[in-house]
């Protein structure tokens, strides 16, 4: 009785075991098959029968142009808000000018004295200027008023243009709008200290976005089969069914490095033709700086297709 009893205690853990595995395989087996999961945004498609692809970038007509000042000081007004609509020529901001003000107002000042001071140099020199008696006015004291004379004259002009260049700093402390266009980001505040000179995030970007263009970026093997009168069209991300007519506007003659990286971990070292298109259909939802997948057809069809 007692081996019987041992047996059957030797068996109970292999048989639970084997009860556990039949559960687990009865449960994963009438268990529904997940369904195949649908991308939320379906990739882009080919527009033609032989394509060259790249990735454009949407930009102003006028390009992006980086605004910024002439001469570094603190902002005091910053006449502009993102997305403005300005003209050429408008302020966009001003620098402290109370320094350059008080400049002007002691040369204002300085140039009435001179013109004060001409006027009496004149007077004295006009007095033995026409006296023909040599004999009734020393040379020196002749010498002396006409020298005093053409001194004032010239102290005119000097303040003159002392005065004018401080007047043209001034006005190099407003920085305006050199083309007609919209205000894309603005990165100074009223108290902050602007640079002169170039820097790695622009004091404003401004363009005209009238017209759109995109810059896209051919590899360079491929540059051998775009043609000016090859359609192209574009795909906005996010909208993969609506193909957006381009027009060809011109050919960037310098091969340059690739900058729009389509994958992580390409080789930057790849060299590419730019070729700038127009968006020909103003779109509602096309913004500066976004990304397009372009779609060019290729020339070598082209060519074949004219021989057909």
């Amino acid at each position: 009785m007692s081996r019987i009893l041992a047996l059957s205690r030797g068996w109970k853990l292999p048989l639970f075991s084997l009860f556990a595995l039949l559960f687990a395989l009865i449960t994963v087996m009438a268990r529904e098959p997940a369904p195949k999961k649908e991308p939320v945004i379906m990739p882009p498609v080919g527009q033609f029968a032989s394509n060259l692809s790249g990735i454009g970038v949407v930009e102003p007509a006028s390009e992006i142009i980086s605004i910024g000042t002439e001469i570094g000081g603190v902002v005091r007004k910053v006449h502009v808000k993102v997305g403005d609509i300005v003209k050429k020529g408008a302020l966009l901001f001003s620098l402290d000018q109370r320094d350059i003000d008080a400049q002007i107002k002691v040369l204002a000042s300085a140039l009435e004295i001179a013109k004060v001071q001409a006027e009496d140099a004149k007077a004295q020199f006009a007095i033995v200027k026409d006296i023909t008696d040599t004999r009734a006015v020393a040379k020196d004291d002749y010498n002396h008023r006409k020298y005093n004379a053409e001194l004032a004259i010239a102290r005119i002009s000097e303040t003159q243009a002392r005065l004018e260049q401080a007047r043209i700093t001034k006005e190099r402390l407003n920085t305006k709008a050199p083309i007609d266009g919209q205000i894309l980001s603005i990165n100074v505040r009223p108290g902050e200290f602007a640079n002169a000179g170039p820097l790695s995030e622009p004091l404003i970007r401004m363009g005209d976005t009238q017209t759109l263009h995109v810059r896209v970026e051919i590899d360079e093997e491929n540059a051998m089969w775009v043609e000016k009168s090859a359609p192209a069209k574009g795909l906005l991300r996010g909208d993969p069914k609506n193909a957006i007519p381009l027009k060809f506007v011109r050919f960037e003659p310098y091969i340059r490095p690739k900058q729009n990286l389509a994958v992580s971990g390409q080789r930057v070292d790849t060299r590419v033709l730019q070729i700038i298109y127009e968006i020909a259909l103003k779109q509602p939802h096309s913004f500066v700086g976004e990304q397009m997948d372009v779609y060019i057809e290729k020339a070598r069809e082209n060519k074949s297709g004219a021989q057909g």
